[in-house]
């Protein structure tokens, strides 16, 4: 008994020792029925080479776990009642035994042929158990009769081992029958002190069983598949990790991208709040998206918000700069102005002395900041007439810093495209005006 507990547990830590998989199903389920024949100290035909003892039904179920498509460990319940004959004194006896053992079992098929794909299995299986049974003897009258044994109980251990041919019908079912030879350590199950001919009882059992494979619907069971596709070589391992850190890799790109997509769209709405496209109902150069001062007269300089701009003059009489605000007449009193023919940034020489007075004030004073503004009048396209108005802008600030020395940092050019009014060539809006401010 101390050696089917250790027995026992050594398998149970086995099962849990080995690594659980959780892409295949282990656990199957095959009750079984059958006949057995006792073979012990009871009455045979002497020319049989067979046990000649009565046939006896018997029935069982086992559970099985797979470690992998070789190798298992199974748990089997038998009931295994005989009747028989004792030879001498012909005594009659009736045996009701229960059988349980933990075994290890083999696929033969998968063990020879590991890649092949056949339906059909042989497999076996070896293990200890334990038995426990109770009998009825009835001594036939005679003149010295043999007292049965009392009380008329017992248990015995047991070694059984067994083979097996098995069909899949389908993914959870199989069917298939099995031979049984069970040696136990007791040589009186039938009932009998005087022991004659073996001494250990053993019996015979053959039986069919249907085995129904646990989840093997929803995954491979260990009991359908070949060993390569429960242990791949190390090449297909390789592709499976790698498939998994490109999944895994392919997953962050699509984070990144969507965060990228989020910041395209701030980008986006803040350059369309920044561009000079869009209604302006005013023609002052600013959108109405962004224009503060939707009425400002036509021609009027405004800053980026839309409102006119204090701008400080230069008179034409004095070298004094002094603060005005726009009159709405095309520009400042006495503001000088650059103008370009259509379609050029070419400097005439009228442009070339307005640069000049602009160049004499802030050499003058060199505290002066001037902003360069260029403008287009109305005909061509938006995008066209921006770039041009800033080329116009950076051809004044050329000027300025190599002909007149003048520090390139106090100088800001801007271009804001072409104004409204009127919708014909018209040269007063091809031009460049001057803003100045102190540091």
């Amino acid at each position: 008994m101390k050696r089917f507990q250790l027995f026992v547990i050594l398998l149970v830590l086995t099962v849990k020792a080995y690594p659980e998989n959780k892409h295949f199903s282990r656990w199957s389920l095959a009750p079984e029925v059958g006949i057995n024949k006792f073979d012990g100290d009871a009455a045979q035909k002497l020319t049989s080479a067979f046990v000649t003892t009565s046939n006896n039904f018997s029935a069982g179920v086992n559970l099985e776990c797979a470690l992998t498509p070789i190798w298992g460990v199974s748990f089997d319940y038998l009931s295994l009642p005989f009747t028989g004959i004792y030879s001498s004194p012909q005594d009659t006896f009736n045996t009701k035994l229960n059988n349980i053992s933990l075994s290890m079992t083999i696929n033969f098929s998968r063990m020879l042929f590991p890649q092949n794909n056949s339906k059909l299995s042989v497999n076996g299986s070896v293990g200890l158990g334990f038995a426990s049974y109770n009998f009825d003897v009835q001594p036939i009258p005679q003149a010295n009769p043999v007292a049965p044994i009392t009380p008329p109980n017992g248990n015995s251990g047991c070694i059984p081992v067994s083979f097996s041919l098995e069909y899949n019908v389908s993914k959870a079912l199989g069917l298939g029958a099995k031979v049984r030879y069970i040696t136990y350590t007791k040589d009186n199950l039938e009932g009998v002190r005087t022991y004659q001919g073996v001494t250990n009882d053993r019996i015979i059992m053959g039986s069919l069983f249907l085995r129904y494979k646990v989840n093997a619907i929803k995954k491979d069971h260990l009991r359908n598949i070949r060993m390569n596709e429960f242990s791949p070589d190390e090449g297909l391992a390789l592709a499976t990790l790698n498939s998994d850190r490109i999944n895994k890799l392919d997953k962050e790109l699509k984070k990144l991208d969507k965060k990228v997509d989020n910041q395209g769209r701030k980008i986006d709405s803040i350059a369309r709040f920044l561009s000079n496209d869009g209604p302006d109902s005013d023609g002052d150069g600013v959108p109405d998206v962004r224009d503060n001062d939707p009425h400002t007269p036509p021609n009027t300089p405004v800053d980026f918000w839309g409102k006119p701009m204090k701008n400080i003059v230069i008179n034409s009489n004095s070298s004094s700069v002094n603060n005005s605000k726009s009159n709405g007449n095309n520009g400042f009193d006495d503001t000088p102005t650059v103008y370009f023919d259509f379609d050029r940034i070419d400097l005439d020489n009228d442009a070339l002395e307005t640069i000049s007075k602009i160049a004499f004030k802030m050499k003058a004073d060199p505290s002066l900041y001037v902003e360069v503004r260029g403008y287009c009048d109305y005909l061509g396209k938006n995008p066209y007439n921006e770039t041009l108005s800033k080329k116009r802008a950076e051809r004044v600030k050329a000027e300025l810093v190599k002909m007149w020395k003048i520090p390139s940092d106090h100088i800001i050019v801007n271009g804001k495209g072409k104004i409204i009014e009127p919708r014909v060539r018209y040269r007063p809006n091809r031009r460049c005006d001057f803003f100045f401010d102190k540091q």
